[in-house]
């Protein structure tokens, strides 16, 4: 878990350039905030990690039986409505709540793309005096589509509590209105490097001979045209929900699978998406302080939730 200062945000990541302005009495763009409703699909992907080699099962819904095979000869399975029923086991439509009230706290103090953002539980609304709802903080990009991230672990689990690990998140991207996916034509080598067509469809990127650019073995790469995925979202355009959403949440073989397996590591993630209900509405709250998954930054894929553009 790595926990953010929020004057360090654009101090220690990338992306914090400045966004244009609103003009008086125009709505900033980068602006995200609401109160939104979230839809889970249940479609579970559990990966076990077991000294490197990662074993991986799919399921549908949290009833049935995940079977993972045997290790040193013992069967390695996972009753999942028994371990999302544990008290001390939040499975990944329990972290990330149903409903949230979600702003950007620091969105007027600065022009940056990269912004604080502050996720409320609204599954309560209305709570008895002096109560407060649980609250995450976490980074979104404007200058990727929106993207963002929050880190859902309290750091290193045991056995016995079966706290989410460091490693646990939240992400996807704020959708809006009229957005849609247009294919496009890129262009790249055969290694996957992206490329621009030159004449007679090679290009000269180092050492070449005759605008061809050259493989080690004396062979040449040629630059080939292919059909992408892009994400076009029209200027202006309102935003109207979550989509692209994941929820990964990881345990420690103890936990999920008893001492015999104490060294593993199990993720679980499933997938979401959000419309936004209104303007933002939330219960009492606490502000939190912007963590991030272990490992976990704004890349262009938040989460990996997912890309605009497939290619590279």
């Amino acid at each position: 878990m790595r926990i953010v200062p929020t004057v360090m945000i654009c101090v220690a990541l990338i992306g914090c350039g400045p966004a244009q302005n609103p003009g008086p009495g125009m709505k900033d763009a980068r602006d995200v905030s609401g109160n939104y409703t979230l839809s889970y699909d249940n479609q579970l992907t559990l990966k076990l990690d077991i000294g490197g080699a990662v074993r991986t099962v799919t399921q549908s819904g949290y009833g049935g039986i995940a079977d993972f095979g045997t290790y040193n000869g013992q069967p390695v399975t996972l009753n999942l409505t028994e371990f999302c029923a544990k008290p001390e086991v939040n499975c990944p439509s329990e972290a990330f709540w149903a409903k949230v009230a979600i702003n950007q706290p620091d969105l007027k103090a600065n022009n940056f793309t990269l912004q604080k953002l502050s996720v409320i539980n609204d599954t309560v609304h209305t709570l008895p005096k002096g109560q407060s709802a649980a609250s995450l903080g976490g980074l979104i990009d404007h200058a990727q589509e929106d993207r963002f991230l929050l880190g859902l672990g309290g750091g290193s689990s045991s056995n016995a509590n079966c706290l989410a690990l460091a490693l646990s998140l939240a992400g996807g991207r704020f959708s809006r209105v009229g957005e849609h996916v247009d294919m496009v034509t890129r262009y790249r080598f055969e290694d996957g490097r992206a490329c621009t067509p030159g004449d007679g469809g090679v290009v000269d990127a180092g050492t070449t001979d005759a605008g061809v650019k050259l493989m080690a073995d004396g062979g040449v790469f040629t630059c080939t045209a292919y059909q992408a995925p892009q994400l076009i979202i029209p200027a202006g355009a309102a935003v109207n929900g979550i989509a692209e959403g994941k929820v990964a949440l990881g345990f420690t073989g103890g936990c999920a699978f008893g001492p015999f397996i104490a060294g593993a590591t199990l993720t679980m993630e499933t997938g979401y998406t959000g419309v936004r209900t209104g303007d933002f509405d939330p219960p009492p709250f606490t502000p939190a302080e912007v963590v991030l998954p272990d490992g976990g930054l704004l890349d262009g894929g938040a989460a990996d939730a997912g890309h605009s553009d497939a290619g590279p």
